[in-house]
């Protein structure tokens, strides 16, 4: 079974491409891959002694996030595989769908994510993601906006 991978960080737009992806695969019958990416130095920086706190938090919000991808889906009957993985946003993003090339027909992401420095129209990891069609990326790439 083919899958739409999903990579959500709690933004308005990943939300959003979670969606369309709840919708896409309700017609063509695919399961959900909803990954988290979660990059801890991105956020514990100087604060080295705070990393086990930060990190623990950061996998909070990550399975709250998951989960209500998952829950949206439920209500569709639509299987959701929850994935978290750690590093950088885009390079585990097209990692991941290069260790899964045969299961992933497409990914579905937002156009930008929270931290809050938007680019012209699309975020720098959905930017990434784009680029890498084609190379690394052997699927299509939908970006969805707020």
């Amino acid at each position: 079974m083919s899958k739409i991978l999903v990579p959500v960080d709690g933004s308005d737009s990943a939300r959003q491409a979670a969606n369309a992806a709840v919708v896409m695969a309700a017609m063509t019958g695919d399961e959900i891959v909803a990954l988290r990416v979660i990059d801890v130095e991105n956020y514990t920086g100087q604060w080295e002694f705070m990393r086990d706190q930060v990190e623990s938090e950061l996998n909070r919000d990550a399975a709250e996030i998951l989960a209500d991808v998952e829950e949206r889906a439920a209500k569709k009957g639509i299987k959701v595989e929850k994935v978290i993985r750690y590093g950088d946003a885009s390079f585990e993003i097209i990692a991941y769908v290069k260790e899964n090339k045969d299961d992933i027909s497409a990914i579905m992401m937002g156009s930008a994510g929270r931290r809050g420095i938007a680019r012209a129209f699309v975020g720098s990891t959905a930017s990434r993601v784009v680029r890498q069609v084609g190379a690394e990326v052997p699927c299509p790439v939908t970006i969805v906006p707020a």
